[in-house]
């Protein structure tokens, strides 16, 4: 990733914890991708290559883990726009360990932000965004869309 998809990324990882009750002042944390897994699926955006990544976390000032947890993204390549996520969060209270999002699958919040041609190109199995064509929201959209 270059600089500004790294920062573009890091800024949509942060406040795509506010859906999942994490409210905590962002300016204050950071995202850690010392121990992130590359883990197939790809586009080119901004300046830089973006690949779906496991274990990204985020963490305090001070290094302590706030959350862990599998990025995704929707883009479809090119100028479209891009939306990253967290697929799969787990969110660390006073030293345990709670899973919020523990199915792999677009968020709803994420889904109802998408432009119609964006959730279009989530349908084809042939183009970037191959990888959510059979996702329950897409699934569903199929359906609705179809005549």
């Amino acid at each position: 990733m270059g600089p500004l998809l790294q920062a573009e990324v890091e800024t949509q990882l942060l406040n795509d914890l506010h859906p999942y009750g994490i409210e905590l002042e962002l300016s204050g944390l950071v995202v850690d991708w010392s121990d992130a897994c590359q883990e197939g699926h790809c586009t080119q955006a901004l300046d830089g290559n973006l690949e779906e990544m496991s274990s990204v976390g985020v963490t305090t000032l001070d290094g302590t883990v706030v959350v862990e947890g599998w990025m995704d993204f929707i883009h479809g390549g090119g100028e479209n726009p891009l939306f990253v996520f967290w697929l799969l969060l787990d969110v660390f209270r006073n030293g345990e360990e709670h899973h919020v999002k523990y199915k792999p699958h677009i968020p709803e919040h994420i889904w109802s932000r998408l432009p119609e041609a964006t959730k279009r190109l989530c349908t084809n199995s042939a183009k970037y965004d191959a990888r959510w064509k059979n996702d329950p929201l897409v699934d569903l959209w199929r359906h609705t869309n179809a005549a």
